[in-house]
């Protein structure tokens, strides 16, 4: 490694772990600073790195914490992932208002006058909305906190007000840590899209609070103009008590999953091994609820028909299959399918291009 590439994985290592709106700004003084510890005599990039200690340390300086449930390594990225999936559940919240608002699954279902409208509307969007984030709030603090939980070490006494200025007189030598153990910049071929782990918290955020307060929008209505004569859903709400807490559980994993990717950022072990040990749990997640549990309503064929008015579905249409294994096979296959391939591209990046 050579001296000067010491000297980018160093200030990589320490910028990363702090605010944003700083990052620039450390990043051009701590150069400066290793230059002029570089021109003293005697001294080369190993000895004054090594003065200047552990980045990951080092970076905590620039922090007033002292003890934290969510710390500076990880702060900006929890609060940033709160936002993300509060969207999730402002959107959810206002499509399950808008059809509870509307069709009054809780009482009688047809659209009644405008003031039932409202009053159905804000109340279905107060309840979800805060239910909704609550729970939300509540899942990712907790997956922070283990994060950061895993990642205490002893003896940390940051100093407070550190500016730096005071970082050539203040430098502690940590024996623990060298600069040979700088990890390299990552490649641009193994970082992680932020837009991709984004959209995937969004779109569990929003499945998951429509699953919990309005199951029954993913499935039939018939509807006369004005009032919504019956309705079916493609769930078995008979059973949905049993088969809630284990989707809840998948989509939980997944969030969890997209979370890691969203904070490491990169390609990595931790990112693959939590891609393999996610999407295996969400596979027999599946496995449970399509082969051995009745996910699916089992009537909803004939109740289409029912509603629809016909004998028999066209030549090739799934319902024609619902209810016969068929369907299952091919959902469950659909979901295997989809979660080896994104195990096999991170495996794949994970060994090309990335870096532990």
């Amino acid at each position: 490694m050579s001296e000067k590439e010491m000297i980018e994985r160093y200030i990589y290592e320490v910028v990363k772990r702090v605010p944003q709106a700083v990052k620039e700004e450390i990043r051009m003084e701590l150069q400066e600073l290793i230059e002029d510890m570089c021109g003293e005599e005697g001294s080369n990039v190993e000895t004054v790195l090594q003065k200047l200690g552990d980045p990951a340390e080092f970076a905590k300086r620039y922090r007033d914490e002292n003890n934290y449930l969510i710390g500076p390594e990880y702060y900006d990225n929890y609060v940033w992932v709160l936002k993300i999936a509060i969207i999730g559940i402002a959107i959810s919240a206002v499509v399950s208002a808008v059809i509870q608002g509307a069709f009054g699954f809780g009482g009688e279902m047809g659209i009644g006058s405008i003031v039932d409208f409202f009053v159905n509307f804000f109340t279905e969007l107060f309840t979800t909305a805060i239910s909704g984030a609550y729970s939300v709030v509540g899942i990712v603090t907790i997956i922070f906190a283990i994060m950061e939980w895993k990642k205490v070490r002893v003896d940390m006494k940051p100093k407070k007000n550190w500016t730096v200025d005071d970082l050539a007189a203040n430098a502690a030598s940590v024996k623990s840590w060298a600069p040979s153990s700088l990890p390299p910049i990552p490649d641009k071929r193994a970082v992680i899209s932020r837009g991709d782990s984004v959209a995937g918290i969004v779109f569990i955020s929003i499945f998951a609070v429509l699953l919990l307060f309005t199951p029954q929008l993913f499935g039939a209505f018939h509807y006369d103009g004005q009032n919504i004569k019956s309705f079916t859903s493609i769930f078995n709400l008979a059973k949905w008590d049993l088969l809630a807490p284990i989707i809840f559980f998948c989509l939980f994993v997944g969030l969890i999953d997209e979370i890691i990717r969203l904070v490491t950022g990169y390609y990595c072990k931790a990112v693959m091994y939590s891609s393999i040990i996610c999407n295996m749990i969400q596979v027999a997640g599946a496995v449970a609820l399509l082969k051995f549990l009745p996910l699916l309503n089992p009537n909803f064929g004939e109740e289409i028909k029912e509603l629809m008015g016909v004998k028999e579905f066209a030549h090739g249409d799934l319902l024609r299959i619902w209810g016969s294994g068929t369907l299952n096979n091919i959902i469950l296959a659909g979901i295997c399918v989809i979660s080896f391939i994104e195990i096999g591209v991170t495996v794949y990046k994970t060994l090309k291009y990335g870096k532990e």
